[in-house]
């Protein structure tokens, strides 16, 4: 958040895109396994946990309580931020400020309307003969036993077990990840494709090669890193089972190593805002912008056309080796389909657990958002087939527009605060009011003490990680994936 940004708004909108552009990554392998049977809601994981969530829930009650008395929310704001940047500097950067609260004001109102309208479908049960073949694709990485859960999950699916197919790709790696998956798929070998590249040719081409050999109505995309929920497949199909217009539907991703630390708990929190905030209103629009590669369905006969462009796509003259899921994405919007979200279709994925990894997987995550983001409203037209996608197109200006204003002003906001630095408290104060609103979302999606956590992201996000998208802009060509 901008401080000086801060300074003018009363409120702005959740970062709604910021999850959406900031998506997995293998981090933590123990943590994962030890995991992997864990499923459904959150639960303390002992008195120790318990005692320091009540605990937390006190602080963050007080720290929101001192955060309201202190934002001062009056007009006397836009004054204040004039006589901070006196004549000169006030029409450079306080009007585009402004400019940028009104966006993010009026983008928070439509938003959170078209989220409390969400709901996802109730599964097609699953004897019901409209429930279509299925072939799972899993690209695979130095995972590790984790590659072998994500499998097992799969193969315990209560999918019918005649239209499902498991394709999973060795992408070249140097442990024992074929092992591993050789030994969860001796349980049905006829159900369970093994391919393997002899070198490491990065997590799109893996796919691809998994593309290769769907031949299902459905390809569904899961992180070798994943375990899905036992009915998550038929939840995340029914979309396509039911309405042609939808091409794609994404899957709510948990966080599957979510007591590791303070760091896992917050990104928990943050997931669950990113999915059931996020793409839950998008779906209102048929306009989800980022299918995860973690939990996907593709309709094959919209994909499939795309699957070499795909592979092969630049930006500014490089390759792009990931930012695969959103380019998916990209593809089936521009098909003239629609993408949507199904909460009730559950993965869970472990996330990383140190601030050097959560920052590579956030950079990689900026640059594929930007690039992709301006590569979407290069091809609107074909994004515009009629006028119901108007709604979705300009939910997606608006996005893309808060981009070069947000970059433009965060200089700005770092030369005011280090000629102001009483500012930083004020933009803590309004950072710590903006995570009540995300509080509240997490809340109306799951009721733990967890939510306190929003607090705690809130002011980490604010002193931390403000660097990401700037550092993103200057590096937008270079495409490595950095964690693995």
């Amino acid at each position: 958040m901008i401080a000086w940004m801060q300074v003018l708004q009363r409120r702005h909108a959740p970062d709604a895109e910021h999850l959406g552009a900031i998506a997995g990554v293998s981090a933590d392998r123990t943590s994962a396994v030890e995991c992997q049977t864990s499923t459904g809601s959150h639960a303390d994981s002992g008195p120790a946990a318990g005692v320091l969530e009540r605990v937390l829930i006190v602080v963050g009650a007080v720290t929101a309580v001192v955060a309201l008395w202190s934002a001062d929310l009056g007009p006397s704001r836009v004054a204040l931020a004039k006589d901070y940047l006196g004549p000169t500097l006030w029409p450079l950067f306080g009007k585009p400020a402004l400019f940028l609260a009104f966006l993010a004001i009026v983008s928070l109102t439509w938003r959170v309307t078209l989220w409390l309208r969400y709901k996802p479908l109730p599964p097609l049960a699953a004897d019901d003969l409209r429930l279509p073949t299925v072939t799972v694709v899993i690209p695979a990485y130095n995972e590790g036993p984790t590659v072998a859960a994500a499998i097992r999950a799969l193969l315990n699916s209560d999918y019918p077990i005649h239209k499902l197919h498991i394709v999973c790709v060795d992408d070249g790696s140097g442990d024992d990840t074929a092992r591993w998956a050789e030994q969860a798929a001796l349980s049905a070998p006829t159900r369970v494709t093994l391919l393997r590249h002899e070198q490491n040719r990065g997590k799109r081409f893996a796919l691809f090669t998994g593309f290769g050999r769907v031949d299902s109505d459905v390809v569904v995309t899961v992180d070798s890193d994943t375990v899905v929920a036992r009915d998550a497949l038929r939840c995340l199909v029914t979309p396509l089972a039911l309405d042609a217009e939808v091409g794609a539907v994404a899957g709510r991703i948990d966080v599957l190593n979510r007591e590791r630390n303070l760091l896992t708990r917050m990104l928990a929190v943050r997931y669950r805002i990113g999915f059931d905030f996020s793409r839950a209103y998008q779906s209102q629009l048929g306009s989800v912008f980022v299918t995860p590669g973690a939990l996907s369905a593709y309709r094959v006969a919209t994909v499939r056309p795309h699957w070499e462009a795909w592979r092969d796509v630049t930006f500014l003259g490089a390759r792009c080796s990931n930012g695969d899921d959103h380019h998916l994405a990209n593809r089936v919007l521009w098909s003239g389909k629609r993408t949507v979200y199904q909460g009730n279709a559950v993965a869970r994925t472990t996330v990383p657990t140190t601030y050097k990894r959560l920052s590579l997987m956030y950079l990689r995550w900026a640059r594929s958002n930007l690039r992709e983001s301006t590569l979407y409203v290069a091809n609107i037209g074909d994004v515009l087939q009629s006028w119901r996608r108007l709604p979705g197109v300009i939910d997606g200006v608006f996005n893309y527009l808060q981009f070069p204003l947000r970059l433009y002003l965060l200089i700005a906001g770092w030369l005011l605060l280090f000629l102001h630095p009483d500012l930083l408290l004020r933009s803590v104060s309004m950072a710590l009011c903006v995570a009540l609103v995300h509080m509240a979302i997490f809340l109306k999606s799951e009721r733990t003490f967890d939510a306190v956590y929003t607090l705690a992201y809130a002011v980490f996000a604010l002193l931390t990680l403000q660097w990401i998208y700037p550092l993103a802009l200057l590096t937008i060509r270079q495409s490595r994936w950095l964690t693995r």
